[in-house]
């Protein structure tokens, strides 16, 4: 396999972007004032824009330019990004909603084998933590999904798999090439919070870039060639 340098691809995620700038950012900045309007309005960008993000993306690695029309072409494969992410999101909810749920049950049991107020104080502090501790378990279980899932979309626009499939392959190139993917994921949170720093406006940069970063490092992961330095 040959070598992948994430500082490189970086740098190529930029040298797109600047190419693509008009289609990043007219896709970007809807989605972000449309998801912050109402639950409807993540809704929408989920179905919708994401997808077509992330098409976008992919199309801009992949061949160095595309355009709004090449982006919303292709509705099967935007179905199946959508569902791919349905299925993430849903496994995340549930954690988020039930590992508090689990915490307070074992909390109660322990609670109720204590006896005296002592026991009774002592009892709320397990109660407590055990929920907190539990709830950061679920985020961390949440990171881990995200790590490992985040190629699927990638597979699913370069005919490799399914939607099902495409789960299974990411975490399998993920977990072969943990090091990388790992890296690329703390560099890019601390773009994104040097981004946020600068008064947010270099989200506007980080952001549509990312989109850029990510298929160009599945590219590379797989072996196939993305788009040249413009």
């Amino acid at each position: 396999m040959r070598e992948v340098s994430i500082q490189q691809l970086w740098n190529r995620a930029w040298d797109l972007f600047k190419v693509n700038w008009l289609l990043l950012l007219g896709l970007v900045v809807p989605s972000i004032i449309v998801s912050l309007i109402s639950f409807t309005g993540a809704l929408i960008v989920g179905i919708l824009l994401f997808p077509v993000l992330v098409r976008a993306g992919y199309l801009v690695a992949r061949q160095g330019q595309s355009s709004f029309g090449e982006a919303f072409r292709d509705l099967s494969s935007l179905l199946k990004i959508f569902v791919y992410e349905l299925i993430l999101e849903l496994i995340s909810g549930i954690l988020i909603k039930y590992m508090p749920v689990l915490g307070s049950t074992i909390a109660r049991l322990s609670e109720a084998s204590m006896e005296g107020g002592y026991g009774g104080m002592r009892g709320s502090m397990v109660f407590s933590w055990t929920e907190v501790i539990l709830l950061w378990v679920g985020y961390i279980l949440i990171f881990i999904l995200n790590l490992f899932g985040w190629a699927g979309p990638y597979a699913i626009l370069s005919g490799r798999a399914g939607i099902f499939r495409a789960i299974g392959q990411s975490f399998s190139l993920t977990a072969q090439n943990f090091g990388k993917v790992f890296v690329a994921f703390l560099l890019f949170i601390g773009l994104a919070i040097l981004g946020l720093l600068l008064c947010g406006v270099g989200l506007l940069v980080v952001i549509p870039m990312s989109y850029v970063f990510w298929p160009l490092l599945y590219l590379a992961l797989t072996g196939e060639e993305g788009a040249s330095h413009s």
